[in-house]
């Protein structure tokens, strides 16, 4: 059996009538809330960033987004939909302990959904870390890739604890070296508002040589802490995304 085979069978115990239900009735419901989610993405105004630099095209985006969105959005509008569709499946995992009420939410068990927003965030980091694309990106990416990161880190963080301050959001999902700058709560203002183009400035030489991938890591850390993991949701959800790494 193959993977996506395997990723697409029930968690244990779920009805088998799901997978004939559950798509037929829902399907509609869920494409129209993904297309509002995208919409609300793209409808930011003069805050929303310019991310039509190389990240929004690597193949590990397209591809999540295919997957994630059923249609990948215009690729300055990516970050932010994968963002968001990411957080809501996070939260849906920690939130939602009935799987067919999971199911009928998202048209897919736990245990795959888990594994296949792991598998995509992995390999969206693999292929911004310098060793995972087969050399180092070009200097002249870096910030691209950066501020293509921090809209994703934003609609991430927004979309699983909407009602924390950004002071909150900010410590949530960006990393360390970024914490200890002097500063942060004025950076964490500047996040939360999406005036990312400012605190990709600030940010960028407190990052390692890894860049968009050490901010990319903290959200598959902030992902990991929201997945339950007494029920194997979080081992799942780590496993997928260790695997996608190089």
């Amino acid at each position: 059996m193959t993977d996506e085979a395997r990723s697409a069978r029930p968690g244990r115990g779920a009805p088998g009538w799901v997978f004939f239900v559950v798509p037929l009735i829902l399907s509609a419901a869920l494409v129209g809330g993904i297309a509002i989610a995208v919409r609300s993405n793209r409808d930011d105004g003069g805050s929303t960033p310019d991310l039509s630099g190389p990240a929004a095209e690597l193949p590990a985006v397209t591809d999540a987004a295919t997957q994630l969105l059923g249609t990948p959005p215009p690729a300055d509008g990516r970050a932010a939909a994968l963002g968001t569709v990411y957080g809501e499946v996070t939260a849906g995992l920690g939130s939602i302990t009935d799987e067919v009420q999971f199911a009928e939410r998202f048209e897919r068990l736990p245990d795959a959904e888990s594994k296949l927003v792991g598998r995509t965030l992995g390999a969206i980091q693999a292929q911004l870390t310098p060793e995972g694309a087969g050399g180092a990106r070009p200097a002249d990416e870096r910030s691209a890739d950066i501020l293509f990161a921090l809209a994703m880190s934003r609609a991430m963080v927004q979309a699983v604890v909407p009602d924390a301050s950004p002071r909150d959001q900010a410590l949530a999902v960006l990393p360390f070296s970024i914490q200890d700058l002097d500063g942060f709560d004025s950076l964490a203002a500047s996040f939360a508002a999406g005036d990312l183009t400012a605190v990709a400035r600030r940010v960028e030489p407190a990052l390692t040589g890894a860049g968009a991938a050490e901010l990319i890591s903290s959200i598959a850390f902030l992902m990991g802490q929201k997945i339950p993991a007494d029920r194997d949701l979080g081992k799942t959800f780590d496993t997928a995304y260790q695997a996608a790494l190089p």
